[in-house]
């Protein structure tokens, strides 16, 4: 750690690279609210009070702290005050994977800092208005607090700290369970490497016994509010099925690299690469193995549901984030052909990576401003909406109040409006026209959506 104090560059260094990651997350923080964002708001604005959103929001999409977040801001606030929340804990986010890595090097620290602050996961994640961001946030400052521990750099326990990030975490994203057990089971395992089964058991217990009461806590929360409001609801539920876990892991690690099209048969490269981690002799391959292997194989195991969304895997892009950035770091060290191999894979990825995310700077998940845009052209004043389907209700609800259009959404509406709102949910294609009540509407306006997140919509006007 101390070329990394001492080198007056390095903080310069990281300095550049953290208002990288910070523009990048703007940048892809403009338009309106997407799908899941949108209800998060609509879900706030009618809780209507903190302890509405704790007690009274009973669904899967409500990440506590964030929809509080919503509340206090406002429904019509500016999308980017709503977003602003991520976009701020995903920035400091690039700081903390820089002291992991910094532990090890300053290179190791500006590089792990680097894939942080580009990969497109992050980028988009941290530019929504959603849990997934602060969770990774509280998930990796625990990473670091227990790696400080393990590295004796810390002489007294990080219990409390510890179970303050996971409770914080919880609040914003329950999947950071998945986490507590990566990091848990790495502990325990380093523990009975260095001082045999009982001693590692008990220390152990003692490192996390405050974080599993913070967990109790928040899991008595949710079933409280589940308990006295006709139980726990979810967006969708889809079951376990092995082509859509197969199919969000690979999403998930292609967005976390910046790759397209990645199909399922790349994911033995995954378990080929933990290996070769281990001949470089890398750091935390417990935590590693856990992470990219042991959590996808336990949700294989009690086929969990719900696996086709990528978000869901979001440890194991954090994980592989930090060491893919440790092995490139590695092969730089040793020189010769291997650092120039190890330095144009760098090159590569971080090309990539900002391509897309210049790709969701430009399309804004299918940006719903765009859709009001349209409507403002030919109505000025404001107008009444058919909505096709209710899942798009919310994306129009929030971007209408955003931009302080007056717009009434209708839905079974004879004689129809003049226009309908077509929420093209897992990408329906687009038609020319459409019937309703007898009457013919014609294609209007329309966004494709690109990236991880957003879902394509088309507008249509009402023919003479």
């Amino acid at each position: 750690m101390g070329g990394w104090t001492s080198d007056r560059r390095w903080p310069w260094l990281l300095a550049a690279i953290t208002l990288l990651g910070l523009a990048l997350r703007i940048a892809g923080a403009q338009g309106g609210l997407s799908l899941d964002e949108a209800w998060s708001a609509v879900q706030a604005r009618a809780a209507g009070t903190p302890l509405g959103i704790f007690l009274g929001i009973n669904h899967d999409n409500n990440h506590h702290l964030n929809s509080l977040w919503l509340l206090v801001v406002g429904f019509d606030a500016p999308p980017l005050v709503q977003r602003s929340l991520s976009i701020v804990a995903s920035t400091l986010t690039i700081l903390i994977a820089a002291q992991i890595g910094a532990r090890r090097g300053p290179a190791l620290g500006l590089l792990t800092a680097l894939l942080f602050a580009v990969s497109p996961v992050l980028v988009t994640l941290g530019s929504e208005a959603r849990g997934y961001a602060p969770m990774a946030l509280a998930l990796l400052v625990a990473f670091n607090l227990a790696d400080r521990w393990l590295a004796e750099e810390e002489r007294e326990s990080p219990a409390l700290s510890l179970a303050l990030c996971f409770f914080l975490g919880a609040l914003f994203q329950l999947t950071i369970l998945f986490g507590l057990c990566a990091i848990l089971g790495w502990v325990f395992v380093t523990l009975v490497q260095r001082n045999g089964l009982r001693t590692a058991s008990l220390a152990t217990l003692r490192l996390f016994m405050p974080t599993l009461f913070a967990i109790a806590l928040v899991v008595a929360i949710i079933a409280y509010g589940a308990i006295t409001h006709h139980g726990f609801h979810f967006g969708s539920y889809d079951p376990f099925g092995l082509s859509w876990f197969l199919h969000g892991m690979a999403e998930l690690y292609a967005y976390t690299l910046g790759l397209t099209g990645l199909p399922a048969g790349w994911l033995l490269v995954v378990p080929a690469l933990l290996l070769f981690a281990l001949k470089l002799r890398a750091q935390r391959l417990a935590f590693h193995a856990l992470a990219i292997l042991g959590f996808p194989a336990a949700l294989m195991l009690l086929q969990a549901g719900n696996v086709g969304h990528p978000r869901y895997y979001l440890l194991c892009g954090l994980s592989l984030l930090v060491l893919l950035a440790e092995m490139l770091w590695l092969e730089m060290r040793d020189g010769g052909w291997r650092r120039w191999a190890a330095g144009a894979a760098c090159a590569a990825i971080v090309m990539a990576s900002l391509a897309r995310d210049i790709e969701l700077a430009s399309n804004l998940r299918g940006d719903s401003f765009a859709t009001i845009a349209a409507l403002q052209a030919r109505a000025p004043q404001g107008t009444r909406i058919l909505l096709d389907g209710d899942p798009g209700r919310a994306i129009l609800e929030s971007a209408a109040a955003s931009r302080h259009y007056s717009l009434t959404v209708a839905r079974a509406e004879c004689p129809p409006p003049r226009f309908l709102y077509f929420f093209r949910f897992r990408g329906h294609e687009r038609a020319p026209r459409l019937t309703r009540c007898g009457r013919q509407y014609r294609w209007m306006a329309g966004m494709e959506a690109r990236g991880l997140s957003g879902t394509p919509w088309t507008l249509y006007e009402l023919q003479p």
